[in-house]
């Protein structure tokens, strides 16, 4: 499981990358970096309802990132640690692809980071 969240995240960086468009001030002020390209790559497409973010939350000892950019009845979100490594997955209807099964639980919200504005 851990692998396809590094194979999307992985995606999301390389056309993140190739985006020839600048970045906002909005946006070059997000950290860590590696959640800007992820951004980035969310921007290219339509608006999700509910809309993409990435949120902040205590998790495992450690600060994490959930990102949350398939917003449709079987897309996932993604836990990933400070330096984007993948640490688990959140939701799909398929339920053996969700392995942070503690995360409702014991994961402490701090803020939002960003949310599709459009």
């Amino acid at each position: 499981m851990k692998s396809n969240i590094l194979i999307s995240i992985t995606v999301a960086f390389l056309l993140g990358c190739s985006s020839d468009s600048s970045l906002n001030s909005e946006i070059e002020a997000i950290e860590p970096e590696c959640l800007q390209s992820i951004i980035i790559n969310a921007l290219q497409f339509e608006p999700t309802t509910p809309r993409a973010s990435i949120k902040k939350y205590f998790y495992q000892e450690q600060e994490v990132f959930l990102i949350s950019v398939m917003n449709f009845p079987d897309g996932q979100s993604a836990v990933v640690s400070s330096d984007c490594e993948p640490i688990c997955a959140l939701g799909g209807i398929d339920g053996p692809a969700n392995d942070c099964e503690d995360f409702d639980s014991s994961a402490e919200f701090i803020e939002t980071i960003w949310t599709d504005p459009r």
